[in-house]
């Protein structure tokens, strides 16, 4: 049993319904109707607004109350990270779980290293720029003045229209992306995406990297086929590169025993693991009052319909 395409498919399923709340919530803010509370689970699609309360928390120590979710899901990802590689991506992201799904009717065509570096450019050259904009230019009082800004504020009703009715551009563009992706393995997770990237980074600080054998190893190259970010599993000693996943697909498809290990006790209950954490998270986030926004529904309203 494969525990971690049921968690991908379990955050997904969630997300979904997250999804058609907000758009249940929207609709009933538009009608004057009571609209009850906002689905907290969107603000992960905020990651550029969560990056900003994150620098906020850091300067003065205050949390974001406009997008509360939205920090808290964005700091567990990084510490998910910085603890079971990006762990994040393999089990709870609905886009990983989408790029990964349709990578399964790819050609597989591999890029040469050297066009990977040049490709995977871009979304460290994406990252960058906003990190530098935020973190280094941006101070706390253009911060503060950021997030509570009409436009922060109904930006996850902004990221629904984008995806609710998209313009021609991004119908282009995401079709070339899906083109691509029948192409090449997961085109926006390794290719593109600057959250990915920066969880890519921070995961290098994590102890729990596959270590190859030279001596068992028999060079089958199963290890490599398993791998959705298309690492050469078979031809490193130990696995450093931030493309890894920590999802050890490539461990399970040994061939040889003790070829391929990880220092992970019982890594493949891993997925049961990080689901708990997760629930955990948001459950302690909700409770603690770190989830809902401090933005009434009114107010909420009437920066939507002026």
């Amino acid at each position: 049993m494969n525990f971690r395409k049921i968690v991908q498919g379990f955050f997904f399923s969630i997300t979904l319904l997250a999804g058609i709340r907000f758009i249940f919530y929207i609709s009933a803010l538009k009608q004057g109707l009571d609209a009850g509370l906002k689905p907290g689970l969107i603000e992960g699609f905020l990651p550029i607004s969560a990056l900003m309360g994150l620098k906020q928390l850091l300067v003065t120590g205050e949390w974001d109350m406009i997008h509360p979710a939205g920090l808290t899901i964005f700091l567990m990802a990084i510490i998910m990270s910085a603890v079971f590689k990006k762990s994040f991506c393999s089990h709870v992201c609905p886009l990983g779980f989408v790029s990964e799904t349709v990578s399964r009717l790819s050609r597989k065509i591999k890029l040469k290293r050297w066009q990977f570096a040049i490709l995977a450019s871009i979304k460290y050259l994406i990252l960058a720029f906003f990190s530098y904009g935020i973190l280094v230019q941006m101070n706390p009082g253009a911060i503060a003045s950021f997030l509570h800004s009409p436009f922060n504020i109904v930006a996850d009703a902004r990221m629904l229209h984008f995806f609710t009715s998209p313009s021609r551009t991004t119908l282009i563009v995401l079709a070339i992306v899906l083109f691509c992706t029948l192409l090449l393995r997961n085109v926006w997770c390794r290719l593109l995406c600057p959250y990915g990237a920066l969880l890519g980074l921070v995961s290098t600080l994590s102890p729990f990297r596959v270590r190859r054998s030279p001596q068992n190893c028999t060079g089958c190259g199963a290890c490599s086929a398993a791998c959705p970010n298309d690492i050469e599993v078979e031809k490193r000693g130990t696995v450093y590169s931030p493309e890894c996943m920590g999802c050890y697909e490539c461990v399970k498809a040994k061939t040889q025993a003790d070829c391929l290990s990880v220092p992970l006790p019982h890594y493949d209950k891993l997925p049961l693991l990080i689901a708990g954490v997760v629930l955990g998270v948001f459950l302690l986030a909700y409770f603690g009052g770190y989830w809902d926004s401090s933005v009434t529904n009114a107010v909420y309203g009437k920066i939507l319909l002026p």
